[in-house]
């Protein structure tokens, strides 16, 4: 199991002139800190417009400063966001980090759940899934190729030399975010990685995961690279006494479950429900109506409840991920870095797990005879 870090760039209000670059330069601490103590790597989001839950809008720009702080870590993008960028720009940035960063880049892809963050780009969500289709073609093919060319639906690509290359060979992984079971059954067909949400709970994530991993047991590669491996991730706190982590805890978490109301009130607002695509259904009902974010249920409750955050004392946080670890999860990427947190409360769960969590799995995985997988393998 490896252990890594995920952000968002949360920002809660109210802001002072500094709020939003201290929330940087805090980050680059964090990470800095988390790679000395053992973490393997980092992931961000692409988000636009969602003031307060994420200011992560150029996460390729952030990881570019990360790759010059580190050496080890890998950098991840949890997920560009397909249809925002032409796969040329993404194709060519990313092969760009992978230089800077000695070849540690991992590109997750995906469409954006909501038309909120897609419309004052131009895109509609019935295009969506037929460019990510696209993409898996294009960005593969650019990568590879000393010379590329397209011919699609949504891409019209004549003849050209896309440099620079990636220094991965041949190129690094792809992964895609996987939220529902026909998705995860497609994702391990075309054999990517599979991004998941731990914070679902464990049944949830297993029949996602599951299907996931019958899935790839026969895939039909999409790109040039078959990428078998899980990465989950959810919010995270931890301090020694349990009681503590468990009250701060439900603290974040309804600083956070009051976020995903305010998301679900706006992100569809001015689109005709009668015209969302029968691919986007799934992400439209789950966002009018969610058992884990109603009011009867407290944040606390679902702590103590167990299964969604790794959040308690350090033989809590062990036992959460321990339950993802038996199910087939590679690698646990936990949101430290959540609403009003502090930084000083970020770096006290960050020493937790270098003390006790990271040596933990580090000597079950030599017990087992295992490699942990890093930037250098």
């Amino acid at each position: 199991m490896d252990i890594g870090l995920f952000y968002q760039i949360q920002v809660p209000k109210p802001w002072s002139t500094d709020s939003e670059s201290k929330r940087y330069w805090e980050m680059l601490e964090e990470v800095t800190y988390a790679e000395e103590i053992g973490m393997t790597s980092v992931w961000f989001v692409e988000h636009h417009f969602r003031s307060e839950w994420s200011h992560s809008s150029a996460p390729d720009i952030t990881l570019a400063a990360i790759s010059q702080r580190t050496t080890k870590m890998r950098l991840g993008i949890a997920v560009v966001l397909v249809p925002l960028h032409h796969p040329l720009n993404v194709a060519a940035r990313m092969a760009t980090l992978d230089v800077v960063s000695n070849g540690r880049v991992d590109l997750g892809i995906g469409r954006s759940g909501y038309p909120y963050q897609m419309a004052p780009y131009g895109a509609d969500l019935k295009d969506v899934s037929g460019m990510l289709e696209e993409y898996l073609k294009i960005i593969p093919g650019a990568w590879t190729e000393e010379e590329f060319s397209f011919e699609g639906q949504y891409y019209h690509i004549p003849p050209r030399e896309v440099v620079p290359k990636p220094v991965q060979k041949p190129h690094p992984p792809i992964w895609q975010a996987c939220s529902q079971e026909d998705t995860a059954r497609k994702v391990g067909e075309q054999g990517l990685g599979c991004l998941a949400q731990t914070s679902v709970g464990l049944d949830r994530a297993e029949a996602i995961i599951k299907v996931y991993k019958d899935a790839i047991k026969n895939p039909k590669p999409a790109t040039k690279l078959i990428h078998n491996r899980v990465a989950g991730n959810t919010v995270a706190y931890c301090s020694e006494d349990r009681r503590k982590a468990f009250d701060r805890g439900a603290e974040l978490i309804d600083w956070y479950r009051e976020q995903q109301r305010m998301r679900d009130a706006k992100v569809w607002q001015g689109y005709d429900p009668a015209k969302v695509p029968e691919d986007y259904q799934w992400h439209y009902q789950r966002s009018q109506g969610d058992t884990s974010r109603r009011d009867e249920i407290t944040s606390l409750d679902l702590i103590e409840n167990g299964g969604r955050f790794c959040i308690g004392n350090p033989d809590d946080c062990i036992e959460y991920i321990e339950s993802y670890e038996a199910m087939g999860v590679d690698e646990i990427m936990p949101l430290f870095q959540v609403g009003p947190v502090s930084h000083e409360e970020v770096m006290e769960s960050l020493r937790l797990f270098g003390k006790y969590i990271i040596p933990h799995f580090q000597e079950k995985a030599k017990k087992a005879g295992a490699v942990t997988v890093t930037a250098d393998d």
